[in-house]
């Protein structure tokens, strides 16, 4: 849109991966300037030679810039686009503040003045460059033949034409038009933007109650992922995990993905005495697939019998490792009825739980 909407320009062309062409068109449909969808190469020159070509053949100058700079603004656009129009090459520039280094293993090596001396003595001064940068079309694809036949591989348009011998003017660059490469880099574009917003926290509750089943019955009592020594285990169509189907309830509440009935139904026989490992493991990567991360997890269980505390230990850590949490993160606290309702006759197990969730960090 940055592109679009300056009267500078007069056609987009969007460089896209190979089978993107369509999706992008799509996504950019609208568009207030003719747009083009070019595909792109094995390499950032190889799309950007793709791009220049497939722009109409009376173009005169070029604007390449960068998809990972969204901060652009009209201004830093019309003085890249008036210093081509008038030295035939141009790009943006800011002066390094920081002290460079040359690095090896992890080692300084060297120190890189700001103001440093080139091979021919003359003098120079250390300098950033950003996009877009701005070439007449025909120097662009006058340097990729010359490019091609040296084997040369350049980083950006800039050098490309100083390898072809042209000479590239500067215009001051912009300190908000970041170039996004890491996770806090698009934090940053997004306070920039004045749309930076702390992570929706999500949180869910969740409950289930099992009935023991008879000892003749021989079903182990798993709780929290660990078999827990006992009599008699819990009556259910898997395992009957009463700790794991409350967490996963609690999980699936903060994302608003139903209940664990719904996914995981005792009418199918799939999930027939499961672990419920297994099915909180697979909770785990739907809240995944729906951009959500567990950030904490919190149980308590009711039970007069048999005692858990030996084993909640063992439990935080079963859970911590399924749902790729630190054990802080997961609590897990038993308690008694005092001798109240089913569980104070010991008839059964219930477990309350509550779960947070974040949205996933984009990955960079």
């Amino acid at each position: 849109m940055a592109f679009a909407e300056h009267a500078a320009i007069d056609d987009v062309v969007v460089v896209a991966a190979a089978g993107e062409a369509d999706r992008v068109a799509a996504e950019l449909a609208g568009l207030p300037k003719p747009l083009i969808v070019a595909g792109g190469g094995a390499t950032r020159a190889e799309s950007v030679h793709n791009g220049v070509l497939a722009a109409p053949t009376a173009t005169e100058l070029v604007l390449v810039h960068d998809a990972a700079r969204p901060l652009v603004s009209p201004e830093l656009i019309s003085r890249v686009a008036h210093a081509t129009a008038s030295a035939g090459a141009a790009v943006p520039a800011l002066a390094v503040s920081d002290s460079i280094k040359r690095v090896e293993s992890s080692r300084i090596t060297a120190s890189i003045p700001r103001l440093s001396a080139c091979d021919d003595g003359s003098g120079g001064v250390l300098t950033a460059v950003q996009t877009p940068q701005g070439a007449r079309r025909d120097w662009l694809l006058a340097a990729w033949e010359t490019c091609l036949r040296g084997q040369h591989e350049p980083t950006d348009e800039a050098s490309l034409l100083e390898l072809a011998g042209y000479a590239v003017t500067t215009v001051p660059g912009d300190e908000v038009n970041i170039k996004i490469t890491t996770r806090e880099d698009l934090l940053m574009a997004e306070a920039l933007l004045g749309t930076a917003r702390m992570p929706a926290t999500r949180t869910g509750l969740g409950y289930d109650v099992h009935a023991f089943a008879s000892r003749d019955a021989c079903r182990p009592l798993i709780l929290g992922g660990v078999t827990v020594p006992h009599d008699r285990g819990l009556l259910g169509h898997s395992d009957a995990d009463v700790v794991l189907h409350a967490i996963c309830d609690a999980l699936l509440g903060a994302a608003a993905l139903g209940d664990i009935g719904q996914h995981f139904p005792n009418t199918d026989a799939n999930y027939k005495d499961i672990s419920s490992l297994l099915l909180l493991a697979e909770v785990a990567l739907r809240l995944h697939e729906h951009g959500f991360d567990p950030v904490n997890i919190d149980c308590a269980v009711v039970a007069e019998s048999p005692k858990l505390a030996p084993h909640i230990s063992a439990m935080r850590e079963v859970i911590s490792d399924t749902l790729k949490l630190n054990a802080g993160c997961v609590s897990i606290k038993a308690t008694t009825s005092e001798g109240l309702g089913f569980a104070g006759r010991r008839e059964g197990i219930a477990a309350w739980a509550i779960a947070t969730l974040q949205p996933r960090v984009l990955q960079m």
